[in-house]
């Protein structure tokens, strides 16, 4: 865990008293923390523009906000340079066997299906994204 990261959660405009971060795993280019406040939790992500990989967060912001409004993401409550807080929600990463469940399936893909088709009706402004692919030429 990066201390300094933790100290900047600490910092967050957003907080009515002191907090004591909680490290999560996970994370390439930010440092993410759980924390519990006023009898709540939040999922707090640390993490500047990472530029190499065409990481820009105003626009992470964007995409987070306009995932919310399609109801694909949760609500990011608060933001400011370098961190982003969002509500938490339990959860834990699928394995490929769980995508292989008739299921899990029907949970996932109305997700994906309106991660593509919802979420760019939210978007305002300039809506730059991650495209892996371009990452990648852009690289070569």
């Amino acid at each position: 865990m990066s201390e300094e990261a933790a100290r900047k959660v600490r910092a967050l405009a957003c907080w009515r008293g002191p907090v004591e971060p909680q490290p999560l795993g996970g994370g390439i280019s930010n440092h993410n923390f759980l924390v519990d406040h006023e009898g709540a939790r939040y999922f707090v992500r640390i993490g500047e523009d990472f530029l190499v990989h065409n990481v820009l967060r105003r626009f992470e912001l964007a995409a987070s906000c306009a995932a919310h409004a399609a109801g694909v993401s949760p609500e990011v409550v608060h933001a400011e340079p370098g961190a982003m807080v969002f509500r938490y929600v339990e959860g834990r990463t699928l394995a490929p066997e769980d995508l292989r469940s008739e299921t899990m399936l029907a949970r996932v893909v109305p997700l994906v299906r309106a991660a593509h088709r919802a979420i760019p009706a939210h978007f305002r402004g300039p809506t730059p994204i991650f495209w892996v692919f371009q990452v990648l030429r852009d690289y070569g």
